[in-house]
């Protein structure tokens, strides 16, 4: 399998709107059937849900997906997410560790863009998959391209948002902090000198936050299908419904954000399940 840079090229999004709408949707853990399940939950019954829902919520410049695309790297995965995102709406893709991307390349190249530039923002979409592990890093492709980007949005006094599937911070859970970026300090340490003009969005934990951390605001989003309980020393599955984050990115560099859940009692994960592979 090759080992080149899989994120490429730039989408630019001409808009003259005074903000960005985004909606970040991460760890849909799809099968490609209708009826596949992680743990006890169908898990396209919930992703065409959740992202039905943010749909519906109004008017939608890009969606951000950040990774664990598929249950296990099945490739009818990514057909079945196009195919629920559509095609009126840009779509930024990552990789995460449950994904084989590059063997289905051609087909996805669009959604594999490296940035997401507009008048006030600009979004760069960093890899952290290491194949054959769970955990992550951050190859020096990875971190060439965000000093790139970082560079970039200074000179043209711009803000930048950085998506990546496994968070750049610990969560403080020790089984997910055992998956860390391990590499994580050396994006770390370029983006705090220009904490007041970046953020951070990742997925991988299914769970919510929001923490300032170095003065960098860092987001971790909730998965569309089964959530990790928050502050476990194992794995343990949380009783919360699936979502996803909506994020209005302001030309002044403000950021309203939140996470949108949705319920569905008929489609529950098995709360005592001890883990998945």
């Amino acid at each position: 399998m090759s080992s080149s840079m899989l994120l490429k090229g730039d989408l630019l999004l001409p808009t003259d709107a005074s903000e960005l709408r985004l909606v970040q949707v991460t760890d849909t853990h799809l099968t490609g059937t209708p009826d596949g399940e992680l743990l006890g939950m169908n898990t396209a019954r919930s992703a065409r849900a959740v992202i039905d829902a943010a749909k519906s919520s109004g008017n939608i410049d890009g969606f951000l997906v950040t990774g664990d695309i598929a249950a296990d790297e099945q490739p009818t995965a990514y057909v079945q997410l196009e195919e629920m995102l559509g095609q009126d709406t840009p779509s930024l893709w990552l990789p995460g560790n449950h994904d084989d991307i590059r063997s289905h390349l051609e087909p996805l190249e669009l959604h594999l863009r490296r940035r997401l530039r507009t008048p006030n923002w600009d979004v760069v979409m960093l890899e952290t998959q290491v194949q054959g592990e769970v955990g992550g890093a951050l190859k020096a492709s990875e971190l060439a391209a965000l000093a790139a980007a970082i560079d970039q949005a200074v000179a043209e006094n711009k803000y930048l948002l950085v998506a990546t599937h496994h968070p750049l911070r610990t969560m403080g859970s020790a089984w997910l902090d055992e998956q860390s970026v391990r590499n994580a300090d050396e994006a770390l340490n370029m983006l705090a000198p220009h904490a007041d003009r970046v953020m951070t969005i990742s997925g991988h934990v299914h769970q919510e936050s929001d923490e300032v951390i170095s003065g960098i605001r860092m987001l971790t989003t909730p998965s569309t299908c089964v959530q990790f309980a928050p502050g476990s020393e194992d794995f343990a599955l949380d009783d919360l419904s699936p979502g996803y984050r909506s994020l209005r990115l302001y030309a002044d560099g403000s950021v309203q954000t939140e996470v949108v859940r949705i319920s569905d009692e008929n489609n529950r994960p098995l709360i005592g399940s001890s883990g998945y592979h």
